[in-house]
């Protein structure tokens, strides 16, 4: 009875208005990439249909612009601004994005009806102010759906990668056919790495995919260490930035891997709870790493294991790069623009870009726009 109950609160009661009408309620001008990515997942996961995983992206758009506010009217929260005081659970839950993202495609699936449209059917679940916004944010929500399948550019010896359609493509040439990938790939020397919707890592090398990780929130990152192996990092899905242990063999470039190179599961780098997004790693010559992560709206650098904060003001994960004078080069997106970092961030134009850039010694960047397309700066 007290389920029946809830539902029945949940259902007939105001949750959402249309965008938080608080001055105080800050909602970015774009979305934020981890966020409808980590949707997109949680709908899969459920098997959801087409219809009710464009009813939220739809209503993530309309009430939040598919960011996690962290305000709203009233006691309104997250990504699909819940009320806690209407029983959509508590405020660090609604907070969790596959935890809202969850309550929203449950309640979804619920009421659906076949004379419903996307747009209400999202309107049935949030019961706003404004039923007809829902449908007018169709073409910004299957915007966003494409992109939750993919990432930014990964550009390597002049090579370009990137998920395309579910698939991994290397400078136009198909590297997968499973239709599974999301995000961005990472290059390693011969291998290339790249990331499932379900939240495994898989390695491609000599024409065979294979899983090496899985538990992983964001994209992983691939460097090659100085004795030729190669490093893997990612945040995983508690939100700790690890390195990554192949449990079958070691990830290496040929040769035999070094004494105490075997390892299962994966090494902690972080508390719960850290990060989000993709590490960016850069190794020394000494065979040191600094590891960069968003934490927040802060940029956090590592080099043997101790976290110091950058920067802030971030809003997507960092790119970095070793210079050939031995000097670093941030870059990230702030508001969908290419920015990098001197000492503040530096906007590199007005031309808008998602997720993650890649950046070269040389100094140029490639970044993908909404639309796929991928563009030289610099």
């Amino acid at each position: 009875m007290l389920r029946l109950a809830l539902v029945f609160l949940l259902l007939t009661a105001g949750t959402a208005h249309a965008l938080p009408a608080k001055v105080s309620c800050r909602v970015p001008g774009v979305h934020d990439a981890d966020v409808i990515r980590v949707v997109h997942a949680v709908g899969l996961s459920r098997g959801v249909s087409d219809k009710v995983m464009l009813a939220g992206f739809e209503a993530g758009w309309v009430e939040s612009h598919m960011n996690n506010l962290d305000c709203g009217d009233a006691d309104s929260l997250g990504v699909f601004q819940q009320r806690p005081s209407m029983g959509w659970g508590a405020p660090e839950q609604i907070m969790d994005v596959s935890y809202a993202a969850g309550r929203f495609f449950e309640y979804a699936v619920r009421v659906d009806r076949p004379d419903l449209s996307a747009g209400r059917l999202a309107d049935a679940v949030q019961r706003s102010c404004c039923p007809e916004r829902y449908d007018q944010a169709e073409t910004r929500a299957g915007s966003m759906l494409r992109q939750a399948w993919q990432g930014g550019p990964e550009v390597v010896a002049g090579v370009l990668h990137v998920v395309e359609d579910g698939d991994v493509w290397a400078d136009g040439v198909r590297l997968s056919t499973a239709g599974v990938f999301v995000g961005r790939p990472s290059v390693a020397g011969r291998f290339v790495f790249a990331r499932t919707a379900r939240g495994e890592v898989m390695s491609l090398a000599d024409g065979v995919w294979r899983q090496v990780a899985s538990g992983v929130a964001g994209d992983p990152e691939a460097v090659t260490l100085p004795d030729g192996t190669v490093g893997l990092y990612a945040v995983l899905a508690d939100g700790s930035v690890a390195k990554l242990s192949d449990p079958l063999e070691m990830i290496g470039m040929g040769g035999v891997s070094p004494q105490g190179a075997r390892q299962s599961g994966s090494i902690p780098l972080s508390p719960a709870g850290f990060a989000s997004g993709k590490p960016s790693v850069i190794t020394h010559p000494d065979g040191s790493a600094t590891i960069y992560v968003r934490s927040g709206h802060k940029l956090m650098a590592a080099t043997a294991g101790t976290w110091r904060e950058i920067a802030q003001g971030v809003d997507a994960s960092p790119e970095a790069v070793l210079r050939p004078d031995g000097t670093v080069g941030v870059h990230t997106l702030i508001d969908g623009r290419l920015n990098r970092l001197t000492t503040t961030w530096e906007p590199l134009g007005e031309g808008r870009f998602i997720d993650t850039v890649s950046a070269q010694a040389d100094g140029t960047v490639y970044a993908r726009t909404a639309e796929g397309k991928v563009l030289k700066v610099g």
